[in-house]
């Protein structure tokens, strides 16, 4: 878990055990609605990053995403706040209203 203990809620699918990001439906994989939630550490791994330099109106530049893997196969874009990491790179992932951000995670 990241140093200061945040976890991300994730959905869990009772009949096919399908981990997957909250949402109000059924599952993605099987259609089950037996749908509990699931609490994941807040840390994820870089699959691969990208810097943006002429965002759209209104978006900041440079504007940086990462698709960022969780622990439990679940992956996810993230708006990055701060310096573009390397794949590979470990990042903490926290949910900013319908959004995603992630952050560098310190040297351990």
């Amino acid at each position: 878990m990241s140093d200061d203990g945040e976890v991300l809620e994730l959905s869990h699918c009772e009949e096919c055990g399908a981990r997957f990001l909250p949402t109000d439906g059924a599952c993605p994989r099987c259609g089950s609605t037996r749908i509990q939630p699931y609490p994941s550490p807040a840390l994820g791994t870089v699959l691969a990053a990208t810097e943006i330099t002429s965002p759209p109106e209104g978006w900041h530049a440079p504007h940086r995403l990462a698709l960022v893997e969780l622990p439990e196969a679940v992956r996810l874009i993230a708006i990055l706040d701060g310096a573009l990491p390397a794949r590979g790179s470990i990042v903490a992932v926290r949910r900013d209203g319908a959004v995603f951000r992630a952050r560098s995670e310190p040297a351990r």
